[in-house]
C-alpha cells in the first residue's frame, strides 16, 4: 500500500511539472548590411570595417587613428676598464709539453 502511495505522488507531481524543451534551427549567413563609408577625419586613418559579433550583433566599421610609432634612440653601454677586465674571458698564457 505504501509503495502504490509513493509511486502516485511520483505520477502525480511529474504531470505539474512544466519540462521546457526549445529546439532553434539557424540556417544561413545574415543578411549583408550596406553601410555608407564616411569621409575620413584626416590624414593616416585607417577604415577598419564592421563585422558581426559572436552574439549575432552587427559591429558598424569606423576610423582608426593613426598608430603612433615611437623609435628610441640606440643604446650604447660602455662598461668601465674593472669591469671589463674583471669579466673578460680567461687566457692561458703557458706552453704545452
Amino acid at each position: 500500500m505504501k509503495k502504490a502511495i509513493a509511486m502516485m505522488m511520483l505520477l502525480a507531481g511529474g504531470m505539474f511539472a512544466a519540462p521546457r524543451v526549445r529546439i532553434g534551427i539557424g540556417i544561413g549567413v545574415p543578411a549583408p548590411v550596406a553601410v555608407v563609408r564616411p569621409a575620413c577625419p584626416g590624414p593616416g586613418y585607417n577604415w577598419v570595417d564592421g563585422y558581426y559579433a559572436p552574439s549575432g550583433v552587427w559591429v558598424a566599421g569606423y576610423w582608426a587613428p593613426p598608430v603612433a610609432v615611437r623609435v628610441a634612440p640606440p643604446v650604447v653601454r660602455i662598461s668601465p676598464p674593472i669591469a671589463r677586465e674583471r669579466f673578460a674571458a680567461p687566457r692561458f698564457e703557458h706552453f704545452r709539453r
